[in-house]
C-alpha cells in the first residue's frame, strides 16, 4: 500500500501537528532541529502558496510569503512521511516537533487550501490568480487582502502524463511567519538520541513540559512513554 493511501484512510481525529527537518545546504535534519531547540522557535524560510511564482515573474520580493509548514499526520504514522516518496521533491528525516492542533490554531497556523487544476472543469485557481494580478499591477500587493490569504492556497491536480501535485493527502497547515514554541511541546527524534536533544531543552524554561518521541515507535509506545512510564516498564526486552 502506498503511503498517501495509508494517510488519506486515517481518521479525521489527529490530534497533532507534525513539522519534520530535512537536509537543506549541507546542514542535516537532525542540526537543523538542534537549531530549532536553541532558539524555540520555527523560522518562516521558504514562500508558499499560489503567489510565489507570480511575484518572482513579476520581479516583487516573496518575503511576504513565507511560511513555516506542517502536517497533521498522527503521531504513530509520522514515520511514513520520512525518506524519499515518489514524486515529492523534499525528503524529510526523523526529526522534528509537535504541537497540538489548538496550540496550532491558537498562534494563527490554519490548514491549506487544495484548489484543484485537474482538467476538466472551470479552475478555482484562475480567479485567485486574477486577485493576485489585479494586487500586482497596481503596485500594491503586499498590502493587499490576496497577499494575506495566498500562502494558505495550494494546487492539486493531474495533467495526463505530464503533471501531477497530488500531495492533499499530507494534509498542510501553515502559518505566515515564525512559528514560536508553546510552552508545552513534542520534540521528534531516534530514541538513541533523546538524551543529546535533552540537554538542549533542559536550558530551557520549558524543560519539564517537553516529550520526546521516537517516530518510528508504535502508538502504544507513544502513548505509555508521553505518560512517563520507563522504558524498561514498557519494551518487552
Amino acid at each position: 500500500m502506498r503511503v498517501e493511501d495509508v494517510l488519506a484512510r486515517r481518521t479525521d481525529l489527529s490530534t497533532f501537528l507534525v513539522h519534520l527537518t530535512r537536509n537543506k545546504g549541507g546542514v542535516s535534519g537532525k542540526e537543523r532541529l538542534k537549531d530549532i531547540l536553541e532558539q524555540e522557535k520555527l523560522v518562516a524560510g521558504s514562500p508558499m502558496g499560489q503567489a510565489v511564482k507570480r511575484l518572482t515573474k513579476s520581479g516583487i520580493d516573496t518575503s511576504s510569503q513565507k511560511c513555516v509548514s506542517f502536517t497533521e499526520t498522527p503521531l504513530e504514522h509520522v514515520s511514513l512521511l520520512v525518506g524519499d516518496i515518489k514524486g515529492r521533491q523534499c525528503s524529510f528525516e526523523s526529526y522534528g516537533v509537535a504541537i497540538t492542533k489548538k496550540q496550532g490554531r491558537m498562534a494563527g497556523v490554519n490548514p491549506v487550501w487544495y484548489v484543484d487544476i485537474t482538467p476538466g472543469h472551470n479552475w478555482l485557481t484562475k480567479y485567485i490568480d486574477q486577485l493576485i494580478d489585479d494586487a500586482i499591477k497596481i503596485h500594491a500587493f503586499n498590502d493587499s487582502t490576496i497577499a494575506k490569504l495566498s500562502p494558505f492556497f495550494e494546487q492539486m491536480g493531474t495533467q495526463g502524463g505530464n503533471y501531477k501535485k497530488e500531495f492533499w493527502w499530507e494534509r498542510e497547515w501553515r502559518v505566515n511567519g515564525d512559528f514560536f514554541f508553546p510552552f508545552t511541546y513534542i520534540v521528534l527524534c531516534p530514541e538513541g538520541e533523546i538524551s543529546e536533544f535533552k540537554a538542549i531543552t533542559d536550558n530551557s524554561s520549558r524543560s519539564q513540559h517537553v516529550s520526546f518521541v521516537d517516530p518510528k515507535w508504535s502508538l502504544e509506545q507513544i502513548i505509555a512513554r508521553l505518560a512517563f512510564f520507563r522504558k524498561e516498564e514498557v519494551d518487552p526486552f
